[in-house]
């Protein structure tokens, strides 16, 4: 063989073999303590604010939004207060939607001030919260194994679609013509679901259950970010199933927020009163 070719042919391999060898991981950046109970985070590109939904101690009108930088700094820990036990989070046409208890309540970004409650008929246990590219909104309800849907424009809230298939859903995402469902699962756990909008068609995407499963993010990847309340473990899962462990935190990490152009993921950490910061090396 020619030299020059075997030369060649050892650096293809030996630079195939480190790219192989390469592997997503984290670093912890920072931990921000102060909160009660923080269940679900989101990004608000407009302003580069981050909001965090804070359970409270379950007493009623305890539970709070607060408001922190992209860096973990908290600007007003009490900016939206006279919540009862606020869970996903939203935004929308600078409204920021949250789900509370068995009610959706609205607010107003810009003023920090709630402007209407939607109470859910028939819910238990509203969590995620997602919008479709024409602006209808789902809910998931895990204490009944639903989703519910508030259409572009109305203000009533009705069920969309019921059924043990959806495995008590919790983190929800809408991604093209698909609601791709973080389920909590009941025995062994649950998978990651996607739900077709037009035919409510349910398909597992993970090969087996994967855990009690909470947030739901996309990456720069185009796979998914999945958060296991009960290990604290974040896995990328990609559109075949294949998953793989990115980090582990501890017990309650809840409804995570990947940031795609820093690369920083965001994990509230219900139990511990606190929110861990993340860099990704995607």
């Amino acid at each position: 063989m020619n030299p020059m070719r075997s030369l060649l042919l050892f650096a293809i391999l030996i630079t195939g073999t480190f790219a192989f060898a390469q592997q997503k991981g984290a670093k912890l950046i920072k931990k921000t303590n102060g909160f009660s109970h923080p269940e679900s985070v989101v990004f608000d590109q407009d302003r580069e604010f981050v909001y965090i939904s804070n359970i409270g101690e379950k007493k009623p009108g305890d539970g709070f939004i607060s408001k922190t930088n992209l860096d973990g700094d908290v600007l007003e820990l009490n900016w939206i207060t006279n919540l009862n036990d606020p869970k996903g989070l939203l935004i929308q046409d600078d409204l920021l939607y949250v789900s509370d208890n068995t009610d959706l309540v609205i607010m107003d970004i810009e003023t920090g001030s709630i402007t209407s409650r939607i109470e859910v008929e028939g819910s238990k246990f509203l969590n995620d919260i997602t919008a479709d590219e024409e602006g209808n909104i789902y809910i998931s309800d895990t204490g009944n194994s639903s989703i519910y849907k508030l259409q572009k424009d109305s203000d009533m809230v009705t069920q969309w679609l019921s059924t043990e298939e959806l495995e008590f859903p919790n983190g929800l995402l809408v991604v093209d013509d698909h609601i791709y469902v973080a389920a909590w699962g009941k025995e062994e756990g649950g998978n990651l679901l996607k739900v077709s909008l037009e035919t409510k068609e349910i398909s597992k995407i993970s090969r087996n259950p994967v855990g009690n499963l909470d947030g739901i993010q996309l990456n720069n990847d185009n796979n998914f970010y999945i958060s296991d309340w009960a290990t604290g473990d974040v896995f990328e899962i990609d559109r075949k199933g294949k998953s793989s462990k990115i980090l582990t935190s501890e017990v309650s990490a809840g409804d995570i927020l990947f940031h795609p152009d820093s690369g920083k993921m965001v994990l509230p950490m219900n139990r511990q009163n606190s929110v861990w910061w993340y860099q990704i090396n995607e």
